[in-house]
């Protein structure tokens, strides 16, 4: 299943006909995979004539060509973002003011290749410190939303948004901090989610999805400064230490990371992470960082460096995948019945139950790993491999753990799967851990449907309280079809768990082997079977 294959969520690429008899370019955005944007309400009365962002007979200046790096055509799942030349004229009359001519149809767009008319963008970056976006209509683009009818696009940031809805004028939204976006070094972007993707005609209230989702939109005047900042790993898990490239622009000055323990800002903002790591980061040295990594989930965070500012972020999700043999039981074979690649592939990847090793946490009994869920024992293991979507280079097991620690919420950790369906390496949780992540309410009813339970040794899911993220394109759900279970051995061989020696052994609250637990504090005894908090004073 590479990036050729049909997704269950896939964008539909092809033609549509407009009421007008006009072929129309396609993509079908489902409105159900996209954050609606959350447009602040505004306790002034609306102008009688809606204010445009500039006036019709506007001079331009030609500057030359440009670049464009697209983040709002990528609210269709599948499409990627690109980056492609444009051409941008400046005003004559408002330096710092900057039409970019029609990106989607000069012909130079991967998604539209063929030249049509769709729209400009207008930029207003006469305050590089508060950039703001025209509110236009994507023109001549079906977006699927309206079967068999055509349905108006618009685009543009909040300020945009509030001015071509005729709320205020450039200088008031600009005074009210409403502008999400900045010009540094000739290029101009915006926060992650910062711009608005709209369907004004989309049922009686409209639509506002939130677009730039990853923040990649960029628009690079003539002659602007290289900033371009990836950073990439060939593998996201290691038993020791990963390492990573980093491939920076010729114009950044210094790159620096940090690695922090955890899955941190899943679907959230991260700037106050970078702000942590311009301060004390490490400096990326040679173009490689090297680091080794806890047990579990970790979060890189690498930002390119200009004049002290941060001009570039990455953040990357990578996991320790340590045995850590004194730590964890094997307890034999759980059963698992498999809807999570079957729910998401059901075209390609059948629906199986089979047998996987699951190990229990010595120091929290109730904690659980299951060992290379999708390895050798998955019956479609031999097709994953021949298809080119097993990692290759991996020295480790993969192990997915799952929280029963409370019956009554049990969630799934992120874990790695070894997997690459070319999207990106494939991680797996359960929506109950992605609302411990966001500090969602634990006791709302909603939020507790999230979680699974552990009943008579199953544990089951609601059917789509499962992810799959894949970092180049989303977080399908699994369990669609209900069929997902993990059926545990049967109670007597967990009960003749035991440890290799009846002595006492301590643990930490993390989890950690302690060898004399003197320093005053919270421990796990463990002892043959028996496991209990004791309390050092």
């Amino acid at each position: 299943m590479k990036k050729s294959y049909a997704l269950m969520f896939c964008a539909m690429l092809g033609m549509s006909v407009s009421l007008y008899g006009e072929a129309l370019p396609k993509l079908v955005v489902d409105p159900t995979k996209v954050p609606v944007a959350v447009i602040p309400e505004v306790n002034v009365k609306k102008a009688k004539v809606a204010a445009s962002g500039h006036a019709e007979d506007e001079q331009w200046k030609y500057l030359g060509t440009g670049t464009y790096t697209d983040d709002i055509l990528t609210n269709a799942p599948g499409v990627e973002s690109a980056t492609w030349d444009v051409e941008i004229y400046e005003s004559v009359s408002s330096p710092g003011f900057y039409r970019v001519e029609n990106p989607f149809g000069n012909g130079n767009c991967p998604t539209f290749p063929d030249k049509f008319e769709s729209c400009d963008f207008f930029l207003h970056a006469e305050n590089p410190e508060a950039v703001w976006m025209e509110y236009v209509e994507i023109k001549n683009v079906d977006f699927g939303l309206m079967d068999g009818e055509y349905c108006p696009a618009f685009v543009g940031d909040i300020a945009g948004y509030y001015i071509g809805e005729g709320w205020f004028d450039a200088e008031t939204a600009v005074a009210m901090g409403m502008c999400g976006g900045k010009m540094v070094g000739g290029n101009i972007t915006f926060e992650e989610g910062g711009l608005i993707m709209s369907f004004p005609y989309y049922t009686e209230d409209g639509l506002d999805l939130e677009c730039n989702l990853s923040g990649l939109f960029k628009v690079s005047l003539p002659g602007a400064k290289d900033y371009s900042f990836e950073v990439t790993a060939d593998n996201i898990c290691t038993s020791r230490t990963i390492e990573f490239d980093c491939n920076a622009g010729a114009d950044v000055e210094e790159v620096k990371y940090l690695v922090f323990d955890g899955m941190l800002c899943l679907n959230s903002d991260y700037s106050d992470l970078c702000d942590k790591v311009l301060a004390e980061g490490n400096t990326v040295k040679d173009g490689k960082i090297s680091k080794d990594l806890v047990y579990g989930a970790n979060t890189l965070v690498a930002v390119a460096v200009v004049d002290g500012s941060i001009v570039g972020k990455e953040l990357v999700y990578c996991y320790g995948q340590q045995e850590n043999n004194d730590e964890w039981v094997t307890m034999g074979e759980a059963e698992y019945s498999e809807d999570v690649f079957s729910s998401i592939y059901p075209e390609d990847l059948l629906h199986h139950v089979y047998k996987v090793e699951i190990q229990q946490s010595v120091a929290t009994p109730g904690r659980y790993r299951l060992v290379d869920l999708y390895g050798p024992a998955y019956p479609e293991y031999d097709f994953l491999v021949s298809d080119g979507d097993i990692r290759p280079g991996h020295d480790h097991h993969h192990y997915v753990v799952v929280d029963a620690t409370n019956p009554e919420r049990v969630f799934i950790e992120a874990s790695p799967l070894g997997v690459d369906f070319g999207f990106g390496e494939v991680s797996f949780f359960s929506e109950g851990y992605v609302s411990m992540l966001l500090g969602l309410d634990l006791e709302d009813e909603s939020v507790i449907e999230g979680f699974g339970k552990l009943e008579d040794g199953k544990i089951t899911f609601l059917g789509g309280a499962l992810f799959v993220y894949m970092p180049d394109f989303g977080m399908p759900r699994g369990n669609i079809n209900h069929r997902f279970y993990i059926k545990l051995p049967n109670p007597a061989s967990i009960d003749n768990v035991t440890a290799a020696s009846a002595e006492a052994e301590y643990y930490n609250i993390s989890g950690l082997k302690v060898t004399n637990p003197s320093a005053a504090g919270v421990y796990i005894r463990k002892c043959g079977n028996k496991t209990e908090k004791v309390y050092v004073k």
